[in-house]
């Protein structure tokens, strides 16, 4: 969704002359189910949205099913077999990584039709980039409203920086630049034995997107059904990556889904990339010398988000309660306790620009600023699949168990041979 098609919606929100939904109204005992994530925070969260929610709908139970998983592809894989197995829940919570998936198999509604009778949608939706929804969007329609979202940005430790006489990095600073920031704060004892490094490649997918994107390309062509790993620029990004393990070692072993946000915390890296899901952990570690800055762009200056929101399933028997839910979930109080615990950017601009959340990291401002402008994570139908060989081959490669070129050939091949087998 473009912004100009966002802000008619936002402004026809109170216009809509035929809703297809009638307001919900209850006089009977419903139950609500919903999909979310195990996390501590996330239980938190929703019992504190069941608390509210039971006080307007006194007779209606929501049964929260949380679902531990790491990465989203497993995420999405628990969900399509609660789907398969006829357990569909009436509210779905859902990253940009799976809204191909669900939208190429019609699983949820079209909330155009809740937000353009609701009378509170005008309010929702001007407090959220109108970026954000194009995450959440299969083929045009909203059929997830965001909650969350985050982005990729450099974290780094500003004792290293200023003991190293390096100034903050500045906004507009390139990959050449990174490496030499990299290789004058990375340092060795006598032996030679690494006891700081500059930097930590990350080891989870979508913090390593940024450096694709920084470099004018991505694993996928840009409409997400082809491969695109034989663009020179793919291989030009990996063995950038490499070189600063094997070549200048400013960054140690490769390790797959490890960010590095340990290593910065006890002061053993100097800057890891990483999301804002990494900040409970710096704030508890009491690592008050972190601060952020943008990614350092090669061919062009790109941010990468991924949004997590919550829609109606197109199972559920009682979708205008479901949206009273959503709406819930979406709400202001809801995103104020989303920006005190920090796991995330809230999706609400209101909640995202004042504190706490702004308060840490310094230069916090930067996560909601790249709203407008950062692309969604290209994520087809078949995610799980393609992070899962996309990861396989890169940690090969980046661990140096095979040469680039071999791999390359290999990862096309397998890309190629799943996408070609995708329900659009």
């Amino acid at each position: 969704m473009d912004r100009r098609s966002f802000m008619m919606l936002a402004g026809g929100a109170l216009l809509a002359p035929k809703p297809a939904f009638a307001a919900a109204a209850v006089d009977k005992p419903v139950t609500l189910t919903i999909i979310r994530t195990a996390s501590d925070s996330d239980v938190k969260l929703m019992n504190s949205v069941m608390e509210r929610f039971k006080k307007k709908f006194p007779s209606v139970e929501v049964k929260p099913q949380f679902i531990t998983s790491n990465p989203w592809g497993e995420y999405i894989n628990q969900l399509m077999n609660l789907v398969g197995s006829g357990q569909t829940p009436d509210i779905i919570t859902m990253p940009t990584e799976g809204v191909s998936t669900l939208g190429s198999r019609k699983l949820l509604r079209n909330l155009d039709d809740f937000l353009n009778f609701d009378p509170g949608a005008k309010e929702l939706l001007a407090d959220v980039e109108a970026n954000l929804l194009t995450g959440l969007s299969y083929q045009g329609a909203v059929n997830l409203f965001p909650t969350e979202w985050n982005t990729v940005a450099v974290y780094y430790n500003t004792k290293m920086f200023e003991a190293a006489g390096l100034d903050k990095p500045s906004a507009d600073w390139d990959w050449a630049t990174f490496l030499e920031t990299a290789k004058k704060l990375t340092k060795t004892d006598a032996s030679g034995r690494t006891t700081q490094y500059g930097y930590v490649v990350s080891g989870k997918n979508f913090s390593l997107m940024p450096w694709f994107l920084t470099n004018g390309t991505d694993r996928l062509t840009p409409d997400g059904t082809r491969s695109n790993v034989k663009d020179p620029r793919f291989k030009e990004t990996l063995v950038f990556l490499r070189s600063l393990i094997a070549e200048h070692k400013v960054s140690p072993t490769f390790a797959r889904n490890n960010a590095g946000e340990s290593a910065l915390i006890s002061e053993n890296a100097a800057m890891i990339t990483t999301t804002h899901s990494s900040v409970p952990a710096m704030i508890s570690g009491k690592a008050d010398f972190i601060d952020v800055q943008v990614f350092p762009k090669n061919r062009t200056n790109v941010s990468i988000f991924g949004a997590g929101g919550v829609g109606v399933s197109t199972a559920s028997k009682e979708p205008e309660l479901a949206w009273e839910l959503v709406k819930e979930l979406t709400g202001k109080e809801f995103e104020d306790e989303l920006a005190k615990n920090m796991r995330a950017t809230p999706a609400r601009r209101s909640s995202a620009t004042s504190s706490p959340y702004s308060d840490f990291p310094p230069n916090a401002k930067i996560f909601y600023e790249a709203a407008a402008t950062a692309k969604p994570l290209i994520a087809p139908p078949n995610f799980a699949q393609v992070e899962d060989i996309m990861m396989r081959h890169v940690d090969a490669y980046l661990t140096g168990n095979v040469e680039i070129d071999p791999m390359i050939d290999q990862l096309d091949e397998e890309l190629s041979r799943a996408m070609s087998r995708v329900r659009w």
